[in-house]
């Protein structure tokens, strides 16, 4: 089947079961927090701890929430070299937020169950990158870990909170590798959204020069899992590249049945108004 043909046939599987409702989330109430600070262990080809830098410390969230009206929290931070998310460092911390009631997405990397188990409590989602390409792990995360041990990790997390499966398309080099792979797995777990990030070649980190993958390529992925998860949310997040790219892979986003778009730019919001979308804003993270 064609791309175009397959746009068609996915934006018609998501209205029949969605109608015509598109959601463009600004994240304005939604404050992002490291728990390591810009520190990394493992310095991973595409990111090198560069987006850590854009992020709050935890230890000084009092002082950012001043100015802003905050009713969710992102907590994330760099990966030990186990592939975790040091966050169980900050238990009280998290407890604390949760039960002042404000909702909480957690990115917890490949942390044991025993401190899935403490943590989960406290946190209303977690986000967990699927990656299903052994040489991917390699060439990325530089870690000694296969494809089995993110699938016993998101299996895990699956036990104790809601989970939603991130796949950046083209993490590898701008390369489509275990993008399908991962949606295959996927339909064997029953889903109730997908989140799917684009690589972006930043500067500083070892993927800098090369291009993202071809917006064709992301398309014909988005689609595909339109068809095999006709009645899930579908999101396109907010690590995407910019400018040209950005406003071209939008539009398309949109004419292929995508649900949510994080930040859209003005051609997608044209674009569904064109197209005689119900459009809904949401303030949040596009997984609460």
């Amino acid at each position: 089947m064609k791309l175009e043909e397959k746009m068609i046939e996915a934006l018609k599987i998501k209205e029949n079961n969605f109608g015509k409702d598109i959601i463009f989330s600004y994240p304005n109430k939604t404050l992002a927090v490291t728990t390591t600070g810009n520190q990394c262990s493992l310095k991973c080809a595409h990111c090198n701890g560069h987006y850590l830098k854009n992020m709050t410390d935890i230890n000084e969230i009092d002082e950012k929430m001043k100015n802003r009206n905050i009713d969710s929290f992102l907590i994330s931070g760099g990966c030990s070299f186990d592939g975790d998310v040091p966050i169980i460092n900050h238990l009280k911390n998290i407890k604390m937020l949760k039960n002042k009631g404000y909702k909480i997405n957690a990115h917890l990397g490949l942390m044991d169950e025993l401190d899935v188990g403490k943590i989960a409590e406290y946190i209303d989602v977690a986000s967990f990158d699927i990656i299903l390409n052994d040489e991917t792990i390699r060439n990325v995360y530089k870690i000694d870990k296969k494809k089995e041990d993110y699938i016993k990790s998101y299996e895990i997390l699956k036990k104790y909170t809601r989970v939603v499966p991130h796949i950046c398309i083209g993490i590898d080099s701008g390369k489509i590798k275990g993008e399908y792979d991962a949606l295959e797995y996927l339909e064997t777990q029953k889903p109730d959204s997908i989140t799917f990030i684009v690589l972006i070649p930043t500067k500083g980190t070892y993927f800098e020069k090369i291009q993202p993958p071809k917006i064709e390529e992301v398309i014909d992925i988005i689609c595909e899992a339109r068809m095999k998860f006709p009645d899930i949310n579908i999101n396109l997040g907010c690590m995407r590249p910019r400018g040209k790219y950005r406003k071209q892979l939008d539009k398309m986003a949109v004419l292929s049945g995508i649900n949510n778009i994080v930040m859209p730019s003005k051609e997608a919001v044209e674009e569904a108004v064109n197209i005689k979308c119900n459009i809904q804003k949401l303030e949040r993270c596009c997984v609460l």
